[in-house]
């Protein structure tokens, strides 16, 4: 499984590098020196790991009550988050609240459509699909921009094993992940447009100079 997420990580190595800003978070299911992304359009990443009902790393906090500040994160990504999560819309709220205006997040997720399943449904995870993250996502607020499948495809072969997929099966649903991308749109402020009002001649006004009538 670790081979797995490695593997899905090094595809996603390019979606997290054109990332940039100030802070940037990072959750992960579990601490592992493999799993480690570089980020070098960022100033500062946190990372936070799985830790039975919360997260644990540079920070220890629930999944659903993160002490951070609200729009402070420039990116956010997530590996397996929703799969361990106990409180996946908890979870995502978190995420939503946590972005800033224009930011990224990115989901990478198990694909339960890929042969690779075989590896993990028996273990208590929660398959999400990118359907499934799309629409939780979308009813948040954010928008969705666009998913694809990557990591690892399943051989066919007398003796099981992983086979790295070329590039012919790139966005082949058959591969063991998947990886969405959404934005949190604001909307702006819309000018308001100053318009002349029109006073009609005939209707107690008259062309000409105003006259002022000042009683004693």
């Amino acid at each position: 499984m670790r081979g797995l997420l490695r593997r899905c990580q090094r595809d996603a190595a390019a979606d997290i590098a054109r990332c940039s800003g100030r802070y940037g978070l990072f959750i992960e299911p579990h601490e592992d020196a493999g799993l480690v992304v570089a980020a070098p359009n960022l100033h500062t990443s946190v990372h936070l790991q799985r830790s039975g009902e919360g997260f644990d790393g540079d920070l220890r906090c629930l999944e659903s009550a993160m002490p951070l500040a609200d729009d402070s994160f420039a990116l956010i990504f997530l590996t397996c988050a929703f799969e361990t999560a106990r409180d996946a819309v908890g979870l995502a709220a978190e995420c939503a609240r946590l972005l800033e205006p224009e930011g990224t997040l990115l989901v990478l997720g198990l694909n339960p459509l890929s042969p690779a399943h075989l590896r993990w449904m028996f273990s208590g995870i929660k398959a999400w699909s990118p359907e499934a993250t799309a629409t939780l996502l979308t009813g948040l607020g954010l928008e969705v921009v666009g998913s694809r499948y990557l990591g690892a495809r399943w051989s066919a072969r007398t003796t099981a094993a992983i086979d790295i997929a070329g590039a012919r099966a790139r966005g082949s649903p058959l591969r063991s992940g998947f990886l969405l991308e959404a934005r949190r749109r604001d909307p702006g402020l819309t000018p308001l447009r100053v318009q002349s009002s029109r006073v009609r001649i005939g209707s107690g006004a008259r062309a000409g100079s105003v006259r002022m009538r000042i009683d004693p």
